[in-house]
């Protein structure tokens, strides 16, 4: 697939962006959100192409003039992608410095110049108090996309200087169509990967990996063993979190799934489950009614914020695995 066909789900969004480039009066700032996986890269990408291709308004990007072959091969000089690098896996004040350096200059050839940072919310404050200015006073044709996820990792004064763009999950038959068809993936295989990935395209892609798919059963039997109260699970998953708030808070979104997936088979509601071979049927959390079950959603979900905060990720994920598995349901 090319152009706009590679877009999965998000019609509203897409059909807004094509109607900008045909009108070829595009944002000076767009922030696009949404969680990882959701396709907000390969959206500004396609975004990027059509604002430089050189072929008629309606039908950009073309894929075959020679702009639209520079973008897609990473060599058109007037589109450019700033990423997270270091230990710290973050966007520095001196890349953002880099960044306007290269903006003080004319544009090479294109119509435009289109700027991505992936993963925005990575920068520190000092680098976005930086891009700020650019965003106060854009040079010229110049189109800077944010990706992000929350809005809340960005200042306020960075994000109101932005169209917001919000990407949410694509449907699970849209998805399993797109594995099976577009991918060539197994009926069953699509079937499962698009249930699991929780709307997200890229993760439906890992899903169909087969060594992917085989570390996801093992942390799915992992969970399902600390959620029986088995304290080695517990240990192994407090272990293979450590300090990384990315991988708990995977996990943590895991759990919810799983939860969820007990609530469906506790009411008999009419859902498919979303881990249909990894219902959990023993320990305390075989016992809870629906109402329980939701009242540990939440407490995930009160996990889930307190991550975003300065504490210890492995000591917070042991805490809730255990109150999961041995707290007494109260009535």
């Amino acid at each position: 697939m090319t152009g706009w066909a590679r877009i999965i789900g998000h019609e509203r969004i897409s059909k807004s962006l094509r109607r900008t480039v045909r009108e070829d009066r595009p944002n000076h700032a767009y922030l696009f959100l949404g969680p990882k996986g959701v396709g907000k890269h390969t959206l500004a990408q396609v975004f990027a192409k059509s604002l430089l291709c050189e072929a008629q308004p309606g039908t950009r990007p073309c894929g075959e003039c020679s702009a639209c072959g520079k973008v897609a091969s990473g060599s058109h000089p007037d589109v450019w992608t700033e990423v997270p690098g270091g230990k710290s896996h973050t966007i520095t004040s001196d890349q953002i410095t880099e960044l306007q350096r290269r903006l003080s200059y004319r544009r090479a050839e294109g119509r435009h110049r289109v700027i991505i940072i992936d993963e925005a919310g990575t920068m520190n404050t000092q680098a976005q108090n930086k891009l700020l200015k650019t965003l106060e006073e854009p040079p010229p044709e110049t189109v800077l996309i944010l990706c992000g996820v929350h809005p809340g990792q960005l200042l306020i004064t960075v994000r109101s200087r932005c169209q917001k763009v919000a990407l949410g999950a694509v449907p699970s038959e849209a998805l399993r169509e797109w594995l099976a068809t577009e991918h060539s993936a197994d009926p069953t295989a699509a079937a499962e990967a698009a249930a699991a990935c929780r709307g997200l395209p890229g993760l439906a892609l890992e899903l169909l990996d087969a060594e992917a798919s085989e570390e996801r059963k093992e942390r799915l039997d992992q969970l399902g063993e600390a959620l029986a109260g088995k304290r080695a699970a517990i240990d192994l998953l407090v272990r293979s979190v450590d300090r990384d708030r990315t991988a708990c808070a995977e996990v943590l979104t895991t759990l919810q799934e799983l939860l969820r997936d007990a609530m469906v088979d506790r009411t008999g509601a009419s859902l498919p489950p979303i881990h249909p071979h990894h219902v959990v049927r023993e320990g305390m959390l075989a016992a809870l009614d629906s109402r329980q079950l939701a009242d540990r959603v939440r407490r995930v979900e009160t996990c889930r914020e307190r991550l975003r905060r300065n504490v210890d990720p492995g000591g917070l994920l042991e805490d809730l695995l255990v109150y999961l598995a041995v707290e007494t349901p109260k009535s």
